[in-house]
């Protein structure tokens, strides 16, 4: 009896472990199926409602270009940690370079003050007006200093993917930072650099541990041979505090990814920081481009020559694009020697007289005798072309620019044009000091953006700033 009953339950058992196994079949497929989804088509998971918000936060430092590629990288990180970002703003003119936290805050917290009454702080050294010496020094980095919102430069707030959350803070101050999230310092995490490269960030862990192993872990620069520490991104991604700081991310291999979601989302960041031209700024650059002829209708060159490691390059660089020019226009071009200011005559075959054009003075000089680039056909020397340059005299009898302009007379420069196509800058006031006009720190933007809507662009090379203006010539005008 006890046997047949064994046997009947054994009977009535198979189909419910068979079922259950099915079942455990099928949630191990779909969890599989979502974890594989996850790890390759949608890395980014919306934080949960009720865990706190977690923030990223890093120290801007250097020319405009240099925080362009931080604020990319911060993007890009904030996305791989699933934190909100926040976002500096963009600072114009002289920017102090890569210093120690301390430092940097103490320089860029002071400048982002709206509460600081700059016009009567910084007035003019008056002699009995003892308090007008007092901030000289600092007052002269505020004259030459000036602070956007990233987005009158590039359209973030409406392109980036949904995946990045940002939060704009026009201060820069830690503790200004942690009031205003609610943050307590117990719950900040603060790193501090040691020097510009401090560190690189490696999502393949084999690629980091082979850079330690080898002692490859160091970067050639015109400064010489710097190393720096190796991390991955779980460095960071166990930090359990809410706010974590960073110091400056400058660098355009300092996140290192294999993931192809990844590597998508940089693309992506890319994008949405390309130069707005809906913008006043923009207007201006596109009435530039028309007063040349219109996109794609003239030849241009970035030419850094500012920095020492450019001056170092200036006459190599410059017949290097010379002969590229050459090719492009059919020009002769002379042998390297010949290429130098020696004060030689302009050759007669060459001379160009610029006279008022017929049809109208809004016309430019040179539109009577110079042609705009017009493939397969060749016009030589008299092709137009325009040299964006930091180089403050590029004309003059002294420069080493000079020789250009002897074989490509039809070269234009931003000094070349007329005031009133700037008129729109007048409109862009400065974010802390709104009594303060934006207009002439903007002026090397306007001159990079004109020759990145030419037919075709040469830049100079090992320039992150001349390599971006090529990269926006391919979004506009390839």
């Amino acid at each position: 009896m006890v046997r047949w009953r064994w046997r009947a339950l054994r009977k009535l058992m198979w189909p419910v472990l068979a079922a259950m196994l099915i079942l455990l079949c099928i949630a191990f497929e779909m969890n599989l199926l979502n974890n594989l989804q996850t790890q390759v088509v949608s890395p980014y998971r919306p934080q949960s409602s009720t865990s706190p918000e977690k923030y990223l936060a890093y120290l801007p430092h250097s020319g405009l270009s240099n925080q362009r590629i931080e604020l990319a990288n911060a993007l890009l990180l904030a996305a791989l940690l699933k934190r909100t970002l926040i976002v500096p703003p963009a600072f114009l003119g002289n920017v102090v370079g890569w210093m120690p936290k301390d430092q940097l805050l103490d320089h860029l917290g002071w400048l982002t003050d709206a509460s600081i009454d700059f016009q009567t702080l910084c007035r003019p050294p008056t002699a009995g007006d003892l308090a007008s010496y007092v901030h000289r020094h600092r007052c002269s980095e505020y004259r030459q200093f000036g602070v956007i919102d990233w987005r009158d430069l590039h359209p973030i707030d409406t392109d980036l993917p949904p995946s990045i959350r940002i939060r704009f803070q026009t201060r820069v101050s830690i503790t200004q930072l942690q009031h205003d999230l609610g943050i307590s310092e117990n719950d900040t995490y603060v790193y501090e650099d040691e020097q510009l490269y401090d560190w690189r960030l490696y999502e393949d862990p084999q690629e980091a541990r082979d850079l330690l192993r080898q002692g490859t872990n160091f970067v050639d620069s015109f400064a010489g041979r710097r190393y720096y520490k190796v991390f991955t991104i779980d460095r960071w991604r166990k930090r359990p505090e809410r706010l974590l700081q960073l110091g400056g991310i400058f660098g355009s291999t300092r996140i290192n990814l294999v993931n192809p979601a990844h590597l998508e989302l940089k693309k992506q960041i890319g994008f949405a920081l390309r130069y707005r031209r809906d913008t006043a700024l923009g207007e201006t650059v596109l009435d530039v481009v028309r007063y040349l002829g219109g996109i794609g209708q003239y030849l241009a060159v970035h030419f850094r020559t500012g920095d020492k490691p450019f001056r170092q390059q200036l006459e190599q660089n410059m017949y290097d694009f010379a002969l590229a020019m050459g090719n492009f226009t059919g020009a002769e071009i002379p042998s390297p020697p010949s290429i130098s200011n020696d004060n030689d005559s302009v050759p007669v075959e060459h001379g160009i007289q610029l006279t008022p054009p017929l049809d109208g003075l809004d016309k430019a000089p040179w539109s009577t005798v110079c042609r705009p680039y017009s493939p397969p056909s060749k016009d030589g020397f008299r092709t137009t072309m325009y040299i964006a340059t930091d180089h403050r005299s590029p004309r003059a009898d002294d420069s080493q620019l000079r020789p250009w302009f002897d074989w490509f007379p039809c070269t234009i420069t931003f000094n070349d044009l007329p005031e009133y196509l700037f008129s729109p800058l007048q409109r862009i006031q400065d974010l802390i000091d709104p009594s303060k006009s934006l207009g002439s720190f903007l002026i090397p933007l306007v001159d990079a953006m004109v020759a990145a809507h030419a037919k075709e662009i040469l830049t100079t090379p090992r320039s992150t700033f001349s390599k971006y203006i090529g990269e926006l010539h391919d979004m506009w005008v390839a």
